[in-house]
């Protein structure tokens, strides 16, 4: 695509202003600073992209005028192709125009554009000194990855936005850290949660205060409508007031117009009667005149009549209006069909060298490929890798059987190598219940015997206590007695305790034995439910088994099917023998491709002989028409003979549009005649009729009579404008209240209102000022409640950091995963496009150092940008002099704009961009530059006037 011509109507300084684009040379664009370069670069974008209304407005010429122009664009589809563009159009949208005359809108330019933005032509295609100047702010890694950027996308927007992203979220949050916000906010939430646990609960009268304040707010909003209503009613009544005298002028003019009479005037009668004076004298003088001119005509009519042939004309005529265009457009269509033919071939060839199969394009047709047959080849295609993902997975679990088939047979076996028999777990378990039987039976005789001890003691003491205190030697002689016997039982419960004791020692299991019984009958428990556990297991691994192998015989099933559906596949298509399975729905899209074309050539071709039948056609009916006049038909010179034609029928045309002019004049002069007689007698009677209608006979009292009923109208009118001001200055519930249409408001009742609604405002006034105070105390009083045990500011506080907490989290969740869906995109771009930007910069950049740099690459390591020079030594951006730096970014600028250019190839504008290259670089790039106009469009916006010089053949274009 490029740019052949541009016309400005109107933009910023620019007005009339064209330019002529068209030779294939480097355009050099010089002009001194505010000569207006921007301004054309920023037109140029205007008309391929548009611009916002805001936008447009700082572009409209101050001197007025059309703010747009037109843009001429030859492209390779389209052919000649123009933009035009206005601010006043349908809000800036374009018009283009093929050459054909078609019109197309802005929807089919984006497509011609391949959907291409602005921002992405001018960081693809457009670059300036400005850019360059960004490097200098840029150092060691960050210059590295602004120049991976710039080969990725045509700016450093992705570098930028990676830093800024980082940057955010460790402003946000680090694991360890302690300044970002959200490490912040989670202590301030912490030290909050902490507080409200230690507030004392005061809420009774805080509730108590709260409603209160409800009852007072409610009341002061009450207030405040009756006030508003107040106010309302106190400025309606003022308003009343102030137009008491237009009311008063409304009803005085109002009974002066009813009291009137009506009177019968024609409408705009003087004017009428005016304009029949006026009337009758010319149609008088013209009636003569037309009859002169009525015999002049009817002489040229007969001159013009010698030497006419209508039917003659009439063939002629349908010959060029008709065949003429047709013949034209046979003949472009030819050219074009060949054209495209041609393009068909060349693409079917291209076409077939992608497929690697052994098939001819003729072949294709042979073999149909209907619309299921995408989906068979896919589902086969996912058919095998589901198979072969099942049969992967069938191995591993057949595998994890085995492995823990093994791992369980070894572990009975150490099971059963260390577990007692079962005949000895029976004697340690009779051993200990014997032992706790013995236990048990002496440990109750023990403790009958002590308690029979400890009661006959205490007997024995309470006898001598209760015989002490008895008169009487006997009863104390009794007591004694009893005492006696009783100690004597205590004695032998004791001795009976001794003697159990040691038969309790003699008879009973050692305590060591007793423990080592006991853990080996726990071990033996353990180890018997561990077995039958792994019993169970070896059990369910042998169905699971069972169960995978009948997996297996289902998938060789499923495998043997699909290998048979793929050998049918196959017979019917054998070219697919050449390809792996998953290769197939992708050839399916070539060759339905490949014969979508092939038909289409079969139908340019079609056309193209129905073209040629047609012009062969046109000729013969163009030759028989020369024979029937006699004429000299030359076939090699077509377009000599249709010029003859054209201009035997233009003078034919010439001579009938004279004789109908002539006609259609004298018929008109006739038809004049006709009503100049009966406007004469018609005007006569309407001057009767006016005297009629205003009931008069003479002309002087006609005209008395129209000054009485323009006053009486003029009265009239001045009503209605008071009516009409009435209504804009009263509302309609206004004039219903206060009966102005049919009375006169009293001035002292409005008055009296009015001095009544002010009193009123001032006590609601003096009431809402009561109130207020109350309800300042009141929220004093709250307000003193809540600093004091601070439980409503801290869980509101608490509440506010929490949600800030939220927001803090989702903002950092948000720019993790932006930053995230950066790299990924970065890393697909890589893979993509990279290797090519990388291959071409590295020409470029071989070219710009004059050799002294042979390639450019990325760090495996950490993605960053390395030049080799012809010496072998690697050098990062960072370690480039200011110039090569520049050389660099302008070869990675230059080979993004070629790599997106084999898709969509526009224009190359660039504005300065080595404005500061010292004469040996500058020479380098000027020779680049020509080498790449030889491909791609070059406009060079510059002040420089060496650079003229610096080309060997530019288009210089100078700006005043």
């Amino acid at each position: 695509m490029k740019i052949t011509h541009l016309f400005i109507y109107g933009f910023g300084k620019w007005k009339d202003y064209s330019l002529d684009l068209t030779v294939p040379s480097p355009h050099v664009i010089i002009g001194e600073n505010e000569a207006g370069k921007s301004t054309l670069y920023e037109f140029i974008l205007f008309m391929l992209f548009g611009l916002p209304p805001k936008q447009r407005v700082s572009f409209i010429p101050k001197t007025g005028g059309s703010m747009g122009g037109r843009l001429v664009l030859l492209t390779e589809e389209s052919g000649r192709v123009t933009i035009e563009r206005t601010h006043e159009h349908e809000n800036g949208k374009a018009v283009c125009r093929l050459e054909t005359g078609e019109e197309k809108d802005e929807a089919w330019l984006r497509n011609l554009l391949d959907g291409m933005e602005r921002r992405v032509f001018e960081s693809t295609y457009s670059f300036n000194a400005d850019d360059l100047m960004e490097l200098k702010n840029l150092s060691g890694y960050e210059l590295g990855e602004a120049l991976l950027n710039i080969g990725l996308t045509g700016s450093d927007q992705i570098y930028q936005t990676e830093k800024w992203l980082q940057k955010q979220m460790d402003e946000r949050f680090k694991p360890k850290g302690k300044k970002p916000l959200i490490n912040e906010q989670l202590q301030v939430v912490e030290e909050l949660q902490q507080k409200k646990k230690t507030l004392d609960d005061e809420e009774e009268d805080y509730l108590r205060l709260q409603k209160t304040k409800e009852t007072l707010n409610g009341r002061l909003r009450t207030l405040e409508g009756e006030w508003q209503e107040t106010i309302n009613q106190i400025y309606i009544t003022e308003q009343v007031l102030k137009v008491r005298a237009v009311i008063v002028d409304y009803h005085l003019i109002k009974a002066e117009v009813e009291h009137q009479c009506n009177l019968s005037f024609p409408e705009a009668g003087v004017e009428r009667y005016q304009q029949v004076k006026e009337v009758l004298l010319p149609l008088q003088s013209e009636q003569k005149l037309l009859k002169t001119n009525i015999e002049e005509v009817e002489s040229s009519i007969q001159r013009w009549k010698d030497g006419y042939d209508p039917l003659q004309e009439e063939e002629a005529g349908k010959l060029v209006e008709t065949g003429y265009p047709k013949y034209e457009q046979a003949v472009y269509e030819v050219e074009r069909l060949l054209q495209q033919i041609t393009r068909l071939d060349e693409q079917l060839e291209e076409d077939k060298s992608h497929i690697d199969v052994p098939l001819d394009i003729d072949e294709i047709e042979e073999y149909s490929l209907p619309f299921y047959i995408e989906e068979t080849w896919r589902a086969l295609k996912k058919e095998k890798e589901e198979v072969e993902r099942e049969e992967a997975f069938i191995k591993e679990q057949a595998d994890d059987i085995a492995r823990e088939l093994q791992k369980i047979e070894e572990h009975k076996h150490s099971i059963e190598d260390e577990r007692i028999s079962e005949e000895t777990a029976k004697e340690y378990e009779e051993k200990l219940q014997r032992n706790y039987q013995m236990a048990a039976t002496s440990d109750q005789d023990t403790t009958r015997l002590r308690n029979g001890r400890l009661l006959g003691g205490v007997l024995a003491g309470l006898s001598l206590a209760f015989g002490g205190f008895l008169e009487g030697m006997v009863l104390f002689f009794l007591c004694l007695v009893i005492a006696a016997a009783l100690a004597l039982y205590s004695y032998s419960c004791h001795k009976k305790i001794v003697e159990l004791s040691e038969q309790s020692v003699t008879t009973s299991i050692p305590v060591e034995e007793m423990e080592q019984a006991r853990k080996q009958l726990q071990k033996y428990d353990a180890q018997k439910n561990e077995y039958h556990h792994l019993r169970e297991q070896w059990k369910q691994l042998n169905q699971e088994e069972i169960r995978l192998q009948e997996k297996t015989h289902h998938l060789q099933q499923r495998k043997r099917r699909l290998e048979n559906t793929l050998d049918e596949q196959r017979n019917l298509y054998p070219f697919l023998a050449y390809l792996h399975v998953e290769h197939w729905e992708k050839l399916y899209h070539l060759l339905t491709q490949l014969k979508e074309k092939k038909r289409t050539q079969k139908r340019l071709l079609q056309e193209k002989e129905k073209q040629r039948s047609t012009i062969n056609h046109i000729k013969k009916n163009l030759e028989a028409f020369y024979e029937m006049k006699k004429w000299e038909f030359y076939e090699e010179n077509m377009e000599q003979q249709w010029q003859h034609l054209k201009e035997w029928v233009q003078e034919q045309h010439h001579r009938r549009q004279k004789i109908t002019q002539a006609e259609q004049q004298l018929e008109s002069l006739d038809k004049r005649a006709k009503e100049n007689n009966v406007k004469l007698s018609t005007y006569l009677v309407q001057q009767q009729e006016l005297f009629q209608e205003a009931g008069v006979e003479k002309e002087e009292d006609f005209y008395t009579k129209a000054k009485q009923k323009k006053k009486q109208r003029e009265q009239q009118s001045q009503l209605q404008d008071l009516e009409r001001q009435l209504q804009r200055m009263l509302s309609k519930r206004e004039q219903q209240n206060y009966h102005v249409w049919t009375e006169v408001p009293e001035e002292a009742a409005l008055s009296a209102r009015l001095e009544r609604l002010k009193s009123d405002k001032q006590k609601i006034e003096e009431e809402q000022k009561k109130n207020q105070q109350a309800s300042a105390h009141n929220e004093s009083a709250i307000r003193q409640l809540e600093h004091s045990d601070e439980r409503s500011s801290i869980t509101h506080k608490l509440h506010k950091e929490k949600v800030e907490l939220q927001k803090l989290s989702e903002e950092w969740a948000a720019y993790q995963l932006a930053w995230k869906a950066l790299e990924k995109t970065k890393h697909a771009y890589k893979e993509k496009y990279l290797p090519r930007i990388l291959g071409k910069a590295t020409t470029y950049f071989y070219k710009l150092t004059n050799g002294n740099y042979v390639d450019v690459k990325i760090s495996p390591d950490d993605d960053r940008i390395k030049v080799i020079s012809k010496q072998g030594f690697t050098y990062f951006p960072m370690e480039l002099s200011r110039g090569t730096r520049d050389q660099l970014y302008v070869s990675f600028r230059l080979a993004l704009g070629e790599t997106m250019a084999d898709d969509l190839s526009l224009p190359f504008l660039v504005d300065d961009a080595f404005v500061h290259f010292d004469q040996r670089r500058l020479s380098l790039m000027v020779e680049l530059f020509e080498q790449l106009s030889k491909k791609h469009q070059v406009v060079l916006f510059t002040w420089r006037e060496d650079l003229e010089e610096a080309f060997q053949s530019p288009q210089v274009l100078r700006l005043s």
